[in-house]
């Protein structure tokens, strides 16, 4: 028959070990709850962050569409340009100036092009509700570079990291 001395000592014993583990346990916890308070600001910093650019995205896609507007009345101006030809002389230099004249407005045709295919990415991105994103990392983007650069895709971070 068993002596219940040796029975307490062994209940005992394995007592002690979960003593152990339930303070391990709690200080791992405490661990975690500590992380996770000093991950609060951060989380509700991009919370208010989000919140500034949503009340101005009614602006922005405004200025977006006037902005839109104006880059398609450029392009069109520099198209009608690029086809306009000179009826002076057919001396080299006229035709070179000429000549010249005609690629710099195709470039800045193709400049504005581009230009115009940016913001209406970004009209898209408000109507899909992912304005102020950024594409590569998914962090909101700093509301004062949208507000120089509206139809800017990336954080400052991607973008450095991009050029």
């Amino acid at each position: 028959m068993p002596n219940p001395k040796q029975d307490r000592q062994g209940r005992s014993g394995s007592r002690l070990g979960v003593r152990r583990k339930v303070r391990a346990v709690s200080r791992k916890t405490k661990r975690t709850i500590e992380q996770v308070a000093q991950a609060a600001p951060s989380v509700q910093q991009v919370q208010a962050t989000a919140a500034s650019v949503a009340e101005n995205v009614q602006v922005v896609l405004q200025n977006l569409l006037a902005e839109m507007q104006r880059v398609k009345m450029e392009i069109a101006e520099y198209a009608r340009r690029a086809q306009e030809r000179s009826l002076s002389g057919n001396d080299i230099g006229d035709d070179g100036s000429e000549i010249e004249q005609v690629s710099k407005n195709l470039a800045l045709k193709q400049h504005l092009e581009r230009l115009l295919a940016q913001i209406e990415a970004a009209v898209r991105r408000i109507e899909q509700g992912v304005y102020g994103m950024c594409e590569r990392c998914g962090q909101v983007i700093n509301p004062e570079r949208l507000e120089v650069l509206p139809y800017a895709t990336t954080c400052m971070q991607c973008a450095r990291l991009a050029a």
